[in-house]
């Protein structure tokens, strides 16, 4: 669990929260799989040859990397 979880929190809120948060592994671990997948399905899509076509390819591609990155964020979260 993330330090960024519990910052902020009194003593007993990140007591509470650190107990839902191992109770909530397969909800995260479920999550964490969809995440992954729209990565996937992105990359693809993006990589196809029609998107080269694109007058706006340059800022499609900076779209799909914030979000990718984005997305990476919230997976090292559920860890």
């Amino acid at each position: 669990m993330k330090q960024s979880w519990v910052n902020g929190l009194t003593e007993q809120e990140e007591l509470d929260l650190r107990g839902n948060f191992v109770a909530s592994k397969l909800t995260r671990s479920r999550l964490e799989d969809l995440l992954k997948q729209k990565i996937t399905s992105s990359s693809t899509s993006t990589r196809s040859k029609k998107s080269y076509n694109s007058p706006n390819w340059a800022y499609e591609q900076a779209d799909f990397i914030g979000y990718e990155r984005a997305l990476h964020e919230i997976i090292n979260l559920l860890k």
